[in-house]
């Protein structure tokens, strides 16, 4: 079974060959099908704002497209790990996603995709569109239930 090497590993696979202009326009495209309410994350990431404490990071490599749960800008993962783990294991089965992976970013899902192929771009909007639509639906569910004590 041949390991899967992930696009965070950067020294064994090489830096992004994805230029700056290309991941513009793959930000303006999905923009405009996606709607508003997208904010600038970094060059590589939008964010969509579910709550003041919660935020959807979509994001971009040269070998996927993919999205998790962080928090405030500032805010380290571990802070939001643990916030966040008083509502396991519910929000990690209804997101599909582990809270803790193998890297420092919770319920971390990723769909492999060549985006140096614009022709994959279609596909890969469609996936992040109906990845962060259910990842905002269950967060809002759960997160912001009234009544709903994470403690308990």
């Amino acid at each position: 079974m041949e390991e899967r090497r992930h696009e965070w590993d950067l020294p064994e696979i090489g830096l992004r060959r994805l230029g700056a202009q290309d991941i513009q326009l793959f930000w303006k495209r999905f923009a405009v099908v996606h709607g508003p309410g997208l904010s600038h994350g970094s060059l590589y990431s939008r964010w969509r704002v579910v709550n003041e404490e919660t935020v959807i990071s979509l994001y971009l490599t040269n070998h996927s497209v993919g999205l998790f749960v962080r928090g405030h800008r500032g805010e380290p993962y571990s802070a939001t790990r643990r916030r966040l783990s008083a509502y396991e294991p519910e929000l990690g089965t209804a997101l599909g996603a582990a809270l803790r992976g193998d890297y420092p970013l919770c319920y971390l899902t990723d769909r492999p995709t060549a985006m140096t192929d614009t022709a994959a771009w279609i596909a890969a909007f469609d996936w992040l569109r109906a990845a962060e639509s259910r990842y905002e639906a269950v967060l809002r569910e759960i997160l912001e239930s009234p009544g709903r004590d994470p403690e308990s």
